[in-house]
C-alpha cells in the first residue's frame, strides 16, 4: 500500500469525464450520459494535503452543477461544498449526509474523498488476477469508526502498484459495492486510471466513468479551488 500510495503524482491535473449512469429494471438496462471536467492540486502545508472541483456541462439539466473537495491530512471528514446553479446556493456537506449519493450516482460523498493511507489497517491475504493483472489482495479495515464502511477489499497489481478493483463490505459484513479499475495509461511520469466502473449490488444501477483528456502541471492557481469559485461556469 505504501508504494501504491508512492507514486508520482502531478502538481495539478485537468481530467474532462463522459459519466455513464446505468440501471437494471426487470432485465432491461437504461442508460443516461453526462460529461464533467474534475482538477485537482496538491497542497504541501497546512491541514489539507489535495483540493478538488468538479463540474458537470453536460446534459442541459446538470450544467454549472459544482463539488469542492478539501483533502484534509488527518483521519477527520473531508471538507466538502455543493453549488445547484438552479437554487444559486452553495451547500456545504455535513458528516451525516457523506454516505448519501453524489447527483444520483453510485459513488457516496465520502467515495468521492482522497482517503489517507493511515485511515486503514491493512493485511495481505492472498493474490489473484484481476482484468488479467497479477494482483495482491489486501484486506483494509478502517481504524476511524466514522466511516460508512466496515472494511474494503482491495486488489492491487504486483508489479505496478496500481489499483485494479475495490469491494466496499458495510459494517454488517455485507457487500454492497464493488469498484472496477479496468485501465491505465501512462502520460510521461504519471499514470492515469482511464476506465472505471462502481456498481451497486444492492439495486443493479452502476456508474462508469470514460476519461476523455487529462492535462498535467498547468499552474492552477489556489483560488480556483475556493466556495466563491463554485457559482462560475
Amino acid at each position: 500500500m505504501k508504494k501504491m500510495d508512492q507514486l508520482k503524482k502531478p502538481a495539478d491535473s485537468e481530467t474532462q469525464i463522459k459519466m455513464t449512469l446505468v440501471s437494471n429494471k426487470r432485465g432491461k438496462e437504461r442508460s443516461r450520459s453526462r460529461v464533467l471536467t474534475i482538477i485537482e492540486k496538491k497542497f504541501e502545508d497546512g491541514i489539507y494535503n489535495m483540493k478538488s472541483l468538479l463540474r458537470f456541462s453536460e446534459p442541459k439539466e446538470v450544467n454549472g452543477t459544482a463539488f469542492l473537495t478539501w483533502d484534509r491530512i488527518d483521519a477527520k471528514f473531508d471538507d466538502q461544498w455543493l453549488y445547484l446553479p438552479a437554487l444559486k446556493k452553495v451547500k456545504r456537506i455535513r458528516a451525516k449526509d457523506k454516505e448519501r449519493s453524489f447527483m444520483g450516482t453510485d459513488f457516496s460523498y465520502e467515495d468521492l474523498s482522497g482517503r489517507n493511507i493511515k485511515s486503514d489497517s491493512y493485511e495481505l491475504i492472498g493474490e489473484d488476477i484481476i482484468h488479467g493483472t497479477e494482483c495482491y489482495k489486501i484486506n483494509a479495515t478502517p481504524i476511524e469508526k466514522k466511516t460508512q464502511y466496515g472494511a474494503r477489499l482491495i486488489w492491487v497489481d504486483k508489479k505496478k502498484y496500481l489499483m485494479k478493483r475495490i469491494e466496499f463490505y458495510n459494517k454488517k459484513k455485507e457487500q454492497v459495492k464493488i469498484l472496477d479499475i479496468s485501465e491505465h495509461v501512462k502520460n510521461g511520469e504519471y499514470w492515469t486510471q482511464t476506465k472505471l466502473v462502481m456498481k451497486n449490488l444492492k439495486n443493479g444501477h452502476r456508474t462508469e466513468l470514460e476519461i476523455i483528456k487529462v492535462i498535467y502541471d498547468q499552474g492552477l492557481k489556489d483560488n480556483v479551488f475556493t466556495e466563491s469559485y463554485l457559482k462560475r461556469k
